[in-house]
């Protein structure tokens, strides 16, 4: 009985200790469940950004007549729904096209027949410069504003500046992102005096840029009627101008585009293989094309191109010297295949850039509703924090790698407006995780250290 009683207490204090290691273990869990939740809403914050949509289409007379594209092979009323189901289906935030006739009247028709219908209000135009076969922007007011407008007299046609910013949060401090789309439409023909016009008028373009130091967002679109990338209007596209702007191909497709096979699926015209107002000889140039800047391609000025998404619309590859639908094209819905084959002899060319939600300046939230925190964002060598408390608060500032782990701590007090700042000078180049902590505070915001 007494080996039977010892035995109990053993097995008795081993069910104990186990108890005991379970109930460590469930805590030990926990605590990782908690981290790990917090770093996957971390994972969350920092992918927390926008997506603006972009198309560039060479519209092909549109509204406007000449002796072989007429009212009738060429139909505004035809091409406004031909457009509409083509825009429908994309849904491009930053619209920018070539050939449209030059009036108040035919640049406000794609307002009123395309984008502003059924409800929706939410598109607006620039200002048309020149009076024939003339450059047009439209945007997406719900995202986009359009802060100012310029252009160059190149020949045979005007080229367009538009400088649009982002409606973002920060707005009301004065901060958001600029991006500048330049559309050009360049000297059409393959002889060597037609070359030399569109090499003249890229000089003139990347001229400009370093004239009005615009060096950060560039979208520079638009039918460039260029045959090869060593033609001299593409070379001064991208290579460095005095002030070291330089433009890029995302897709990087650069060589002999022209009845090229190995280029196929970046061929935008034409989409006939014969035809009276649109083009023939089927799909075999790169004439229409959207270039970007360092700034878009290595996301440093708050917009970011998004890899793959590159497109001349309805191109599978599969179209060299035939028509956008035959052979069989299924790389689309039918009917905008359909939409594309008959609005122009070229396919619209689109991309997606990446927008950083608040890029400039970002507000936190509290308990107590008193107050709020800001900070300068991106950052360079400091990080500047802002408390709008009504008093003084003792807080603990954390900076956290991606991986979560913490690398700068700081134990300060905010005083009410007043900038405390702290050094990141010793920070690499990256996205961290800012949290700002007391009783009345839960701060955390995303951080771009530049």
């Amino acid at each position: 009985m007494i080996l039977a009683t010892k035995t109990l207490k053993k097995l008795g204090d081993n069910h104990y200790l186990s108890i005991n290691t379970i109930s460590y273990t469930v805590i030990m869990v926990k605590r990782r469940y908690i981290i790990l939740s917090l770093l996957l809403l971390i994972a969350i914050n920092v992918s927390a950004g926008d997506t603006l949509r972009v198309m560039q289409y060479n519209l092909l007379y549109y509204d406007m007549n000449t002796s072989w594209c007429t009212s009738v092979n060429n139909n505004v009323n035809q091409k406004d729904t031909y457009l509409r189901t083509i825009t429908s289906f994309y849904k491009p935030d930053i619209f920018t096209v070539n050939e449209m006739n030059g009036s108040v009247s035919s640049v406000n028709r794609i307002i009123d027949n395309v984008f502003n219908v059924d409800g929706s209000t939410n598109y607006q135009r620039a200002n048309y410069t020149g009076s024939y076969l003339v450059n047009m922007l439209y945007y997406n007011t719900n995202k986009l504003a359009l802060k100012s407008q310029t252009h160059v007299l190149t020949s045979p046609r005007i080229t367009d500046v538009y400088r649009l910013y982002y409606k973002s949060e920060e707005l009301i401090h004065g901060d958001t992102i600029f991006l500048t789309c330049i559309v050009t439409h360049l000297k059409a023909g393959n002889s060597s005096s037609d070359a030399a016009t569109r090499a003249q008028s890229a000089l003139q373009i990347m001229n400009h840029i370093d004239k009005y130091n615009i060096d950060d967002n560039i979208l520079f679109m638009g039918d460039f009627n260029v045959y090869t990338s060593s033609e001299a209007a593409f070379q001064s596209f991208i290579s460095p101008t005095n002030s070291g702007v330089k433009l890029y191909d995302p897709v990087d497709a650069i060589g002999h585009w022209n009845n090229n096979s190995y280029y196929a699926k970046y061929h935008t015209q034409s989409t006939h293989t014969s035809g009276d107002c649109h083009s023939g000889g089927g799909m075999d140039d790169r004439f229409d094309f959207i270039l970007a800047s360092k700034a878009i391609m290595e996301r440093n000025s708050g917009l970011g191109y998004v890899a793959d998404t590159y497109w001349a619309l309805g191109q599978d590859g599969k179209r060299f010297n035939q028509s956008l639908i035959n052979p069989t094209n299924t790389s689309l819905p039918s009917y905008v295949l359909n939409a594309l084959y008959n609005m122009s002899d070229h396919l619209p060319v689109t991309l997606k850039l990446y927008v950083e939600a608040n890029p400039l300046l970002s507000s936190g939230t509290n308990s107590t509703g008193r107050g709020s925190i800001r900070i300068q964002n991106p950052i360079d060598n400091t990080i500047s924090i802002w408390s709008e408390y009504d008093k003084p608060e003792e807080v603990e500032i954390m900076l956290f790698n991606q991986l979560g782990s913490v690398i700068l701590r700081n134990k300060s007090i905010l005083f009410p407006n007043e900038k405390h700042s702290i050094s990141a000078a010793g920070l690499a180049s990256g996205i961290y995780i800012l949290s700002v902590q007391s009783s009345n505070i839960s701060y955390i915001s995303k951080v771009i250290k530049r």
